[in-house]
C-alpha cells in the first residue's frame, strides 16, 4: 500500500480508551456499523472483554484490518500507532487536546460510515526508532524520544553526535528528539519549531540548557543521532512517546534514526494540520482575539 492510493475497507480494527465511559458506547456503535456494512471487526482481547463487544475478532490483532480506528485522545492514538504496523490509523477525539485525532466525536458515525463505504487515501508520517547501544533494547516512537536526568538536583552534560560527527556537549536537564508529528507536543514546549507532518526530518531540542546558544536544531531524517550520557553522572530516564521505557546508566549511548516503516494516517483534509494549529494552538491568531 502506497501513500495516496485509495484503500477499500473490508475489515476494521478498534483501539479504545476503556477508561472513558463515552468511548464504550462509541465502540458499540462502531460494532453495529461494521455488522450493518458487512465488514469484520478486530479488537485487542482485553478491550473486547471489557467492552463486551460481540463478534469481534481478537486473534493476531490488528490482523488483516484495512483501517484502525481509535476512540480516545491523542495518547490513545499514540498507543495504537505502536501496534498498527502497516494498517492506516484514524482517531476519533474523546480527549482534551485532539491534535492527532482527526474526527470530532459528534461527527464520528457519519465520517466512519463514509470511509468504510467509499474507501480513503493515506499519508505517511516519519517515525523514530532508537536503540541502547551495547544491548538488545529497541524503541519505536511516533512523536518523540526524551532523555531526562535521573537526579534532578544537577544538570547533565549530554554529548550529541550526528551521523558519526560530534556536534555539541550541552549541559541541560535533558534532550528531546521529535518527528514532525511530535513537533507540536513536548518538543514545542521545549522551544522547538513546528514541523509540517509531511517533512522527512527530525527536531532536536535541549531541555532547559545552561547556555545562551543551545538552540533547537532540525536535521534530515536520513541522519543518525547519538546521545551519550556522561560517565561521571547518575544516568538518565528514557521516555518514548511520553511513557517511561527504561533507565540508562552513566556512559550509555542512545542512537536514534528514522524508523524502517512510517505510520500511515488516513487523509481526510489536506489542511487539517494547519486548521488544528490555529484552533488548538492559536498559531497566527491575534493575541487580543485569543484572550477574548
Amino acid at each position: 500500500m502506497k501513500a495516496g492510493e485509495r484503500v477499500a475497507v473490508k475489515s476494521i480494527a478498534l483501539y479504545v480508551d476503556t477508561e472513558r465511559p463515552e468511548t464504550a458506547a462509541a465502540a458499540k456503535a462502531v460494532a453495529r456499523m461494521a455488522s450493518e456494512l458487512g465488514v469484520s471487526l478486530h479488537l485487542p482481547p482485553a478491550q473486547a472483554s471489557t467492552l463486551q463487544v460481540e463478534g469481534a475478532v481478537t486473534a493476531s490483532y490488528p490482523g488483516s484490518a484495512d483501517l484502525l480506528i481509535t476512540l480516545g485522545g491523542d495518547g490513545t492514538l499514540l498507543r495504537a500507532a505502536h501496534v498498527a504496523g502497516d494498517v492506516p490509523v484514524i482517531g476519533v477525539d474523546f480527549g482534551r487536546m485532539g491534535f492527532l485525532t482527526q474526527v470530532e466525536r459528534k461527527d464520528f458515525e457519519r465520517v466512519l460510515q463514509r470511509l468504510i463505504r467509499e474507501g480513503f487515501q493515506t499519508e505517511d508520517r516519519t517515525a523514530l526508532q532508537a536503540r541502547l547501544l551495547g544491548s538488545n533494547r529497541h524503541f519505536f516512537a511516533l512523536n518523540d524520544i526524551f532523555l531526562d536526568r535521573s537526579h534532578h538536583g544537577n544538570l547533565m552534560t549530554l554529548a550529541i553526535s550526528i551521523s558519526g560527527q560530534q556536534v555539541a556537549d550541552i549541559p541541560a536537564d535533558g534532550i528531546v528528539v521529535a518527528s514532525p508529528t511530535g513537533s507540536t507536543a513536548y518538543f514545542l514546549s521545549a522551544g522547538g519549531p513546528i514541523l509540517a507532518p509531511g517533512l522527512d526530518a527530525f527536531g532536536i531540542a535541549p531541555i532547559n540548557p545552561h547556555t545562551l546558544f543551545s538552540r533547537p536544531l532540525v536535521v534530515s531524517a536520513s541522519e543518525t543521532i547519538q546521545i551519550a550520557v556522561p560517565k561521571d553522572e547518575r544516568g538518565a530516564h528514557v521516555y518514548v512517546d511520553g511513557k517511561l521505557e527504561t533507565d540508562v546508566s552513566p556512559g550509555s549511548v542512545i542512537e536514534i534514526a528514522r524508523a524502517e516503516r512510517p505510520v500511515k494516517f488516513v487523509r481526510l483534509d489536506k489542511r487539517h494540520f494547519f486548521t488544528m494549529l490555529e484552533r488548538k494552538l492559536h498559531w497566527g491568531a491575534s493575541i487580543k482575539r485569543t484572550l477574548e
